[in-house]
């Protein structure tokens, strides 16, 4: 049986790609999603900067929490950051946190209201077929016929060579108020010579926190993250007992991170390259892109329907882009200077520079302001052998 959209991985992007599609103006079209999951679950902890300048989402209701502060912190010295006395609450930068299953439920639910959108689950898939009519093959070898495929499947790392950013988090809850639920603890580095090392607190109450170590490495390294999650916890929380109620963990591929597309076959969420490489921040960017597609086929509904559509590709500034790969270069060249040159930023250039680039929304002003702060030689040495392509 024939569909007009096939979505291969209904995860944050292709469950969002799914919601927008449910909206009556879209009841004319077949839309399917196969998901290799069983279920759906809290999996995830999805964290972003919300900015003036932050493009609206349909799900910023379900955030969990916001916060005005921040800190970087190496040892004895620390950086405090966040929204200034003076200015208006509209006018405010947040950090926000939204949890996975909040979003599932949400989009689900949308998905079931309309009559034209079907998930599938336990659905894992073989091979996506790329032409004039694509299809995609499911492992128990059923064959799916869509004028269009999107394939919402996080790309391949590219080998044991590849950077990663490592992660596994603990959410705790404590028997006495331990953590300052103003201040979200950004990165809390560690020493390593294998790879850039921090800790990340998201602080809910003064007694509820997500705790996560992170490594931003080689995909050979492996670390023990239970051990480190332990032994970072016991040194927070003193003499207060803790229990888990929930984990989670994960690896985000740094470098060759978008998928190929084939004739009416596009790629979606980091395959499309909304993952950005330098910051592993992507939900945004994921939710924007979702609903450019979603506008973009709005369009065509009624005239050509689907056959010359194109669905538009995740752009992202080429200069961000270079100075990402720039910063990892120089980063992976010599690990142990990393969190250095972090506190160097964050001591050096101020809380709406320091937001704006990291949310990919700097202006020029604001990039070379990033950029005067690091040290020079290190980072002109790589920029230069990434301009000449070497």
């Amino acid at each position: 049986m024939a569909f007009d959209i096939a979505i291969v991985g209904g995860g944050l992007s292709g469950l969002a790609l799914a919601a927008e599609l449910a909206q009556a103006e879209f009841s004319k079209l077949r839309v399917l999603v196969l998901e290799q999951r069983q279920s759906y679950v809290r999996d995830r902890t999805w964290s972003y900067w919300n900015t003036p300048q932050s493009p609206a989402h349909r799900y910023s209701h379900l955030e969990r929490q916001q916060w005005t502060q921040w800190r970087v912190r190496q040892g004895a010295c620390s950086h405090l950051h966040g929204t200034s006395a003076i200015k208006s609450e509209e006018n405010a930068s947040t950090y926000c946190t939204l949890d996975s299953d909040a979003f599932y439920s949400e989009a689900r639910h949308a998905i079931s209201q309309s009559g034209h959108v079907e998930v599938r689950l336990g659905k894992s898939v073989r091979q996506i077929v790329g032409g004039d009519t694509p299809s995609v093959v499911t492992s128990d070898g059923e064959v799916i016929l869509a004028a269009r495929v999107f394939d919402a499947r996080p790309p391949l790392q590219s080998g044991a060579s590849g950077l990663v950013q490592q992660f596994m988090g603990y959410e705790i809850k404590t028997d006495r108020d331990v953590f300052d639920s103003s201040t979200v603890e950004l990165m809390h580095f560690q020493p390593g010579a294998a790879g850039l090392h921090f800790f990340y607190v998201l602080p809910y109450s003064p007694c509820n926190a997500l705790i996560e170590t992170t490594w931003i490495s080689s995909a050979s390294l492996k670390p023990d993250f239970a051990v480190e999650l332990q032994q970072f916890i016991a040194t927070l929380v003193g003499s207060a007992t803790y229990e888990v109620v929930y984990q989670e963990k994960g690896s985000l591929g740094l470098s060759g991170t978008t998928s190929q597309s084939a004739l009416n076959v596009a790629p979606l969420g980091r395959g499309a390259g909304t993952l950005r490489a330098s910051t592993g921040y992507a939900f945004l960017e994921t939710l924007a892109h979702v609903e450019q597609i979603a506008a973009s086929l709005g369009r065509h509904i009624g005239k050509d329907e689907l056959i010359h559509w194109v669905p538009p590709a995740f752009i992202r500034s080429a200069l961000d882009e270079w100075m990402d790969t720039v910063f990892l270069k120089v980063l992976a060249h010599d690990w142990s200077k990393g969190s250095g040159y972090f506190m160097q930023l964050f001591e050096r250039v101020d809380s709406d520079t320091m937001v704006a680039f990291l949310s990919g929304r700097a202006n020029w002003r604001q990039r070379l302001s990033v950029a005067r702060a690091l040290p020079t030689l290190p980072f002109a040495a790589q920029a230069l052998s990434t301009f000449i392509g070497k």
